[in-house]
């Protein structure tokens, strides 16, 4: 028993530099445009500056939040994926409370859109004007960004956590570490993320998968960039580039 708890604690351990190491790289590769400049060099396609920036962005994303820690984690120390959250666990009992947290969680951030500093941050993709090819690359962007997000705080971290130390520990390490990978976006967005991160881990712990977080956290910002768009009047939605 004690070297099964040992083990649990080295795992959390792990997991735990595995965040802080895996968004550093995260952070230092997106300001340099390290993947930027590669995509340039290498492919050089024939998209907006805009958009090319945006897309690698999320592709380091997904590389060091999303493939990495699967890499770490699942293929390598040969952690089950049930054990960390990759299954669809108690998510459809749970209907009743998923569905009013997505809609509430879509009206907040349609009107919180509003709002000027929610604009200075959103749309990550800064173009003027969107086409549907844009829509279609914003929300695909955001969607495999998240997934790789979610199943890294509250599939790997939370549960690893959860079973070294228990809730309330694990509760407040997950809060911590989602909290500080936000600073570089800003006092808002951090304070944000403490509220918005309790909810995702008791959905993880009550449904024991990342699925819940997951779907709500790209609904809240797919809808978040996609309304900075609507409510922004220098901005516009076109459905064709001939008009």
């Amino acid at each position: 028993m004690e070297d099964k708890f040992l083990k649990e604690e080295v795992l959390a351990f792990i997991a735990i530099l595995s965040v802080l190491f895996l968004f550093y790289l995260y952070y230092y590769t997106t300001k340099r445009k390290v993947f930027l400049n590669l995509i340039i060099r290498f492919i050089n396609p024939s998209i907006s500056g805009e958009s090319l920036e945006f897309v690698s962005d999320k592709l380091a994303g997904i590389l060091f939040t999303g493939i990495s820690p699967f890499v770490i984690f699942v293929l390598i120390i040969n952690i089950l994926p049930l054990k960390i959250g990759f299954t669809v666990g108690r998510t459809i009992q749970l209907w009743y409370l998923l569905i009013p947290l997505t809609a509430i969680t879509a009206l907040i951030s349609f009107f919180s859109s509003k709002s000027q500093k929610i604009q200075g941050i959103s749309p990550e993709l800064r173009i003027k004007n969107w086409y549907p090819c844009h829509l279609f690359l914003s929300v695909l962007g955001w969607l495999f960004y998240i997934l790789g997000y979610e199943f890294f705080f509250r599939g790997i971290l939370w549960f690893l956590c959860y079973g070294a130390f228990g809730f309330w520990p694990a509760l407040v390490i997950n809060i911590l570490l989602y909290s500080l990978v936000h600073l570089p976006k800003g006092k808002l967005v951090t304070i944000g993320a403490i509220p918005v991160g309790v909810i995702f881990c008791l959905l993880s712990h009550f449904t024991g998968s990342f699925y819940p977080a997951f779907l709500i956290h790209a609904c809240m910002a797919i809808l978040t960039e996609i309304s900075s768009v609507f409510h922004n009047p220098e901005l516009h939605f076109r459905l064709s580039k001939s008009k």
